[in-house]
C-alpha cells in the first residue's frame, strides 16, 4: 500500500472537490471558518504555498477573491484563480504586488523553509501595511503522539529524515517559539488553535493511546494543555 502523505504527494488523506489537500484532516475548514469569521464576502486573500489549489478553491466558494502562490504552479488544478510563482525564501513582495488583503493564508508551509523568523518577519510587515489578518500552520511536534514518537524513536511526528527528504519538513516549530518570533518582530495580538488530533488505527492501541494522553494531561505542569491533541498548530495574528 502507498503511504499517504501529508504534502508532496497526489495520494493524501482528504481532497476538495477532487482536489489533493496538502494538510493535516480539517485543516483547511478550520482556516476557512476562521477567515470566514472575520472577512466580509468578496474580500481578497492571499493563500500563500498553495499546493494544487484546494484551500484556494474553498476560500473561493466561500465568496472571497483569491490570489494563490508556490513556488511551483505546476501541479495547480484551479482554472478560475490565479497562481503565481513566487519564491517567498527570496522575495515576497511580488505577493505584496497583487494586494491590498483582508487575509494572508500559509498553511503548510513555514516547516519547508530556510529561514521562518525571515519569512515572518515579512508576513508581519506585511500584514501591518495591508492592515490584514495572518494564518498560519505548521505541524505541531508537541502533541502526544509526536511526544511518544519522540520517546520510543527520536524524532517528531513529521519530521523524520523520510519527511525531510520527501515532503521537505525542514524547520521544526513548536508553537511556543512561533509566538516569540512574533513578539520578537513585534506581532503580539494572536491566538493559537490545534486541530486534527491523532486517531490510532487500532482499537486496542487506541485505548493505550488515549490513556497515556490523559496521564499527560493530568501530569503536566503547565496550565495550557490545548496543544497536546492535535498534529496541527495553526496562529491566527491579527492587525493592531
Amino acid at each position: 500500500m502507498e503511504e499517504i502523505k501529508h504534502r508532496g504527494s497526489s495520494n493524501t488523506e482528504d481532497n476538495y472537490k477532487g482536489i489533493p489537500i496538502h494538510a493535516a484532516w480539517g485543516v483547511h475548514a478550520l482556516v476557512a471558518d476562521i477567515v470566514g469569521a472575520n472577512l466580509q464576502k468578496g474580500d481578497r486573500v492571499a493563500d500563500v504555498g498553495a499546493g494544487d489549489g484546494a484551500l484556494s478553491l474553498r476560500l473561493h466558494d466561500r465568496g472571497f477573491d483569491v490570489i494563490a502562490f508556490d513556488f511551483d504552479n505546476s501541479t495547480w488544478q484551479v482554472a478560475d484563480i490565479p497562481c503565481v510563482v513566487a519564491d517567498v525564501e527570496k522575495d515576497i513582495r511580488s505577493i505584496s504586488d497583487k494586494g491590498p488583503y483582508k487575509a494572508i493564508c500559509a498553511i503548510e508551509i513555514i516547516e519547508h523553509l530556510e529561514n521562518p523568523r525571515d519569512f515572518l518577519r515579512q508576513l508581519v510587515k506585511l500584514s501591518k501595511e495591508h492592515k490584514s489578518i495572518l494564518v498560519i500552520s505548521t505541524p505541531n511536534p508537541l502533541d502526544t503522539f509526536s511526544s511518544i514518537t519522540m520517546f520510543t524513536r527520536g524524532i517528531f511526528n513529521w519530521f523524520s529524515t523520510e519527511h525531510y527528504a520527501g515532503g521537505g519538513h525542514i524547520s521544526i516549530l513548536p508553537h511556543w517559539m512561533i509566538s516569540e518570533h512574533l513578539k520578537y518582530l513585534g506581532a503580539n495580538k494572536f491566538e493559537w488553535k490545534f486541530c486534527a488530533p491523532y486517531k490510532h488505527p487500532s482499537r486496542v492501541k487506541g485505548i493505550f493511546y488515549n490513556l497515556i494522553s490523559f496521564i499527560r494531561k493530568m501530569a503536566s505542569r503547565s496550565g495550557d494543555t490545548s496543544y497536546f491533541n492535535g498534529q496541527t498548530g495553526l496562529v491566527i495574528v491579527y492587525p493592531e
